[in-house]
C-alpha cells in the first residue's frame, strides 16, 4: 500500500509527473509539519490529523489542489467563502472548499511563491474546525 507521495510519484506515470513534483515540494516547503497520506487516490497531506490538502489529478489537462477541511464541518455552496482570497489563485466549491489549478509547469513556477503564501494561510484558517 502506498503511504507518501514519494512512494506515489514513484510509480506515477503521467506527463504531469513534473507539475505534481513541483507542488509536492512547494506544499512540503511551505508546510514541513504536515503528515501525509495516500487518499482518493492522490498524495493528501493532514494537519494534526485532519485532511486539509489533497492534489486533484482526475482531470487530464491540469493539476490541481483541493484545499478542504475533511469530512468535517459540512459544505455550504451558499454561504460566504471562509476567507477573503485576495491572491486571485482559489476557485472556491463552498463555503470551506476550494481548489487551485495550474495548466503547466511554467505557470505554476511563476505563481510559487504566492502558492506556498495561499498553503499557509490555508492552515491557519481552517486551524479550529
Amino acid at each position: 500500500m502506498i503511504k507518501t507521495h514519494q512512494e506515489f510519484m514513484s510509480q506515477f506515470d503521467d506527463d504531469r509527473k513534473p507539475l505534481v513534483a513541483a507542488l509536492l515540494a512547494a506544499i512540503v516547503e511551505a508546510c514541513p509539519g504536515l503528515s501525509e497520506t495516500i487518499k482518493w487516490n492522490a498524495p493528501t497531506f493532514c494537519d494534526n490529523g485532519k485532511d486539509r490538502m489533497t492534489i486533484m489529478l482526475h482531470k487530464k489537462e491540469r493539476v490541481g489542489l483541493v484545499l478542504h477541511t475533511g469530512a468535517r464541518p459540512k459544505e455550504d455552496k451558499n454561504a460566504p467563502h471562509l476567507y477573503a482570497d485576495e491572491s486571485g489563485l482559489l476557485d472556491w466549491n463552498s463555503n470551506i472548499r476550494a481548489t487551485i489549478s495550474f495548466f503547466a509547469l511554467d505557470e505554476f513556477l511563476s505563481k510559487r511563491e504566492q502558492f506556498k503564501k495561499v498553503v499557509k494561510r490555508w492552515l491557519v484558517e481552517t486551524k479550529s474546525l
